[in-house]
């Protein structure tokens, strides 16, 4: 399970091994929380490249409780916070959750996804 020291201890295990950042993707389920602060690690050790999914969506068969892989929406929000510029609209990857999450049956559980939406709708 992924924690913030987990992460950092990989990290550099990895360096220390001499893997290359650039040959580095991180991908973390947000299950108890902590995709985000994970994210932040790995932007700290100079990782730039990371998997989501679009709504939350996905999971793991091997993990008890998992709750899906981190939200785009959630990831672009924290890195548009952090200052990045990742080419991501996050108003139309938002639509796009809770369109795929309805169409599918499934609770749209992305938090910046639904703060966005709400802005949208009251600025219309």
């Amino acid at each position: 399970m992924g924690t913030a020291p987990r992460t950092a201890k990989l990290l550099r295990t990895l360096t220390s091994a001499g893997i290359q950042n650039e040959d580095v993707a991180l991908h973390f389920h947000d299950t108890f929380g902590q995709a985000l602060v994970n994210t932040v690690v790995g932007l700290e050790h100079g990782i730039r490249t990371f998997d989501s999914a679009v709504g939350g969506l996905g999971g793991c068969p091997y993990s008890p409780g998992a709750t899906g892989n981190v939200a785009t929406e959630d990831l672009v929000y924290c890195l548009h916070s952090l200052g990045a510029k990742t080419g991501v609209d996050l108003k139309e990857v938002s639509r796009i959750g809770e369109w795929i999450t309805g169409e599918i049956g499934k609770g749209y559980e992305s938090r910046a996804g639904k703060a966005t939406l709400a802005r949208l709708r009251i600025d219309t």
